[in-house]
Formats: C-alpha cells, sequence, structure tokens
C-alpha cells in the first residue's frame, strides 16, 4: 500500500483578499500624499474623487477593525470621528489609517444630504433638530473631550448611512460649478452626472 504524502501548496482566498486590501491602502496613502500646492486639488472633480476614495478606505478600516466610524461634515471640511465605548463620545480619528479633517481650498464649499425614506422627508438644514435638545441625556464622563456630532454613520457590517454630497464652488451658480457624489446603504459609490452621460 502506497500513500502519497504530496503536500498541495497555494494561496487561500483570504491571503489574496489581504494583499488586494493592503496594495488599496498602499495607493490611498500614495494619493494622500502628493503635494498640496498641484493645481488639480483645486478641481471639484478631484476633490470628489478623493472624497471617495477616503470614503472607501474608512470603510474598509471599520471592517477590519470591526469598531464603528462616523463622518463630521462642515461647510468647508470634513473628518472621521471613532465613537468611543470608554467616554462614549464620537473623537477625532486622526492617524495613520485614516486622515484627520481634510480641509477644502478656500473657493470650495460641500453640502451633504441624507437620503432614504425617512431622511427625505426632514429638511437637511433642520436635522440637528431630529432629537430636542430636552431629550438629550447627558453621560458622566471626561467633559476634557470634546464630542463630535457623526452625520453619517459608518458601521463595522459595511452599512453605511445614505447621503449625498455637493461639492460646489462658494458662490457658483453655474451647473459646472458643483460636482455631486451618492453613497447607498451599501456603502456604493456613484457620480450620477457621469452615469447619465
Amino acid at each position: 500500500m502506497l500513500i502519497n504524502h504530496r503536500r498541495q501548496s497555494g494561496f487561500t482566498l483570504l491571503e489574496i483578499m489581504l494583499v488586494f486590501l493592503l496594495i488599496g491602502m498602499v495607493s490611498v496613502a500614495v494619493v494622500m500624499t502628493l503635494p498640496g500646492n498641484l493645481a488639480s486639488n483645486r478641481s471639484l472633480d478631484w476633490q470628489a474623487k478623493r472624497f471617495s476614495t477616503v470614503l472607501q478606505f474608512a470603510q474598509d478600516e471599520a471592517l477590519i477593525s470591526g469598531r464603528e466610524l462616523g463622518l463630521v461634515f462642515d461647510k468647508y471640511n470634513y473628518q472621521f470621528a471613532w465613537y468611543d465605548y470608554e467616554t462614549r463620545k464620537w473623537l477625532p480619528a486622526a492617524g495613520e489609517q485614516i486622515a484627520g479633517k481634510i480641509e477644502l481650498p478656500e473657493s470650495m464649499r460641500i453640502e451633504h444630504q441624507l437620503l432614504g425614506s425617512v431622511w427625505d422627508e426632514l429638511d437637511s438644514n433642520k436635522q440637528d433638530d431630529f432629537i430636542n435638545a430636552e431629550d438629550r441625556v447627558e453621560i458622566d464622563g471626561d467633559d476634557d473631550l470634546p464630542s463630535l456630532d457623526p452625520q453619517v454613520y459608518i458601521m463595522a457590517s459595511g452599512e453605511v448611512t445614505p447621503f449625498s454630497l455637493l461639492f460646489s464652488i462658494d458662490g457658483g451658480d453655474r451647473e459646472e460649478d458643483a460636482v455631486k457624489v451618492s453613497v447607498d446603504m451599501s456603502g456604493a459609490i456613484t457620480f450620477p452626472e457621469l452615469t447619465e452621460e
């Protein structure tokens, strides 16, 4: 009786996926370290594509780490936040994996709008009124750390609060002065004006 002790070799699917993830992370790092004085970074298309790349990276990070992320928008910048269970606050997620606050050039601004059946009924400018101030509960914790208030949540399961983001020239009213990015619940990112053509 002959026994074949030949060992099989190859890569598992998990190892291949890990390599692709590392390649993606390195490519994001290269894009984010490009010089800030490039003329292209003043373009609306470039800023919208930059946002979609950073968002995809954040989705991967939330999925790998198993931690929820929040996305905080201001008129001229955006940033990611982690939920810290010890302090029960949303804290800035600045570090090697996720960029800190990302500022837009002075001539640009962003505007977000939550999407979906529930959010369509709310005015995006009054979304903070969704919870009344008297209904909010103060939790004992470290008061020295300011808590951020994310408008969009990126879950560890891969789900994202559906939203759209409009990049526009400050004071511009032409159609060419705006680029819209939409993100659905699964985290898929689309540029509606590019798909209509």
